[in-house]
Order: C-alpha cells, then sequence, then structure tokens
C-alpha cells in the first residue's frame, strides 16, 4: 500500500481546521466490516427511508458519533467524539461506506471534539448536556447485529390512536 494514500484516505479536515485521522482496523475489525450483517445495517439502519435527514442521535449516545443520512447512498458525518473507540467505530464504518460505494461526508461542518465534561455539573446536573454512554471495546462486536435481530422500530412519543 502507498503509505501517502492510505494517510490521504484516513485523514480528513474538519471544523476548525482540526485534521481527524482514523486508525488502521485490526484483523478482528475487519472480519467484523466485512461481515453481511456490516452492510445490512448500513443500508437498513442508517440509510432507512425514514430516517433520511435526520441526524442520528442514537449513534452518538452507543459509539460518540452521528451521522445524517442524506439520501440511499451518502451520509453526513456531524460529531466525533476524540477517543479510542469513537475513532475506531468510524474507522469501521467508513471501511464499510468505502466498500459497498456509499459516501461517508466528512468536511467543515463536522464536529471533532473531546466528550464533554463539567466539574461543576456535580453540583447543578441541570446544566450538563446528555452525553453518550461510555461503551467498553467488546460493544463493537455487536455493533452491527441490531438489524439481525430486529428492523429499524421509531418510536412515537405522545401520539394517541383513537
Amino acid at each position: 500500500m502507498n503509505k501517502k494514500t492510505d494517510k490521504i484516505i484516513r485523514e480528513y479536515e474538519v471544523n476548525d481546521n482540526q485534521k481527524l485521522t482514523l486508525p488502521l482496523l485490526s484483523i478482528h475489525q475487519l472480519e467484523i466490516v466485512t461481515d453481511e450483517g456490516a452492510e445490512q445495517f448500513v443500508k437498513e439502519m442508517i440509510h432507512d427511508e425514514g430516517t433520511l435527514g435526520f441526524p442520528l442521535f442514537s449513534m452518538y449516545k452507543k459509539y460518540g458519533i452521528m451521522f445524517q443520512a442524506i439520501d440511499a447512498t451518502s451520509a453526513h458525518v456531524l460529531l466525533v467524539i476524540n477517543d479510542e473507540l469513537s475513532l475506531e467505530t468510524l474507522a469501521m464504518f467508513n471501511h464499510i461506506y468505502n466498500r459497498i460505494g456509499f459516501n461517508l461526508i466528512f468536511d467543515k461542518m463536522t464536529v471533532f471534539r473531546p466528550r464533554y465534561t463539567n466539574e461543576t455539573s456535580a453540583e447543578n446536573p441541570e446544566q450538563k448536556p446528555s452525553q453518550g454512554k461510555e461503551v467498553d471495546k467488546s460493544s463493537s462486536e455487536g455493533l452491527f447485529q441490531e438489524t439481525k435481530s430486529k428492523q429499524l422500530k421509531l418510536d412515537v412519543v405522545g401520539m394517541e390512536v383513537a
């Protein structure tokens, strides 16, 4: 592999002129992202017709990243938390998108930031914005298993059926 080409593919300039560099995937991670379930997850969960145009907040809560599906084959990376798990997960998605011919868009609107911490939040928890849960690395193994057990279920809150 050409190191210069590999670096270009894995490094993106994002908001505030920051460089976001995706880590190389391990053999185990490559096995996960080449599984049929990974492709199915991207197509059926992220690019579901009902989610187009909406930021996928659930991804942030689980993985520290947030996408917005733009159309059937393109998604915009809105937010990436600067920690090892989030970057590895994003690298896995980037690999899947490239493999299946989809577009994962990194640009000046992609926010790359550390996880929110506020020392005063213990005194006044109402001021702290909701944050994603810390997830151990073993959770990335189940990343794409969700589609094998169920289809996307949209929660409808506050609606009653007569």
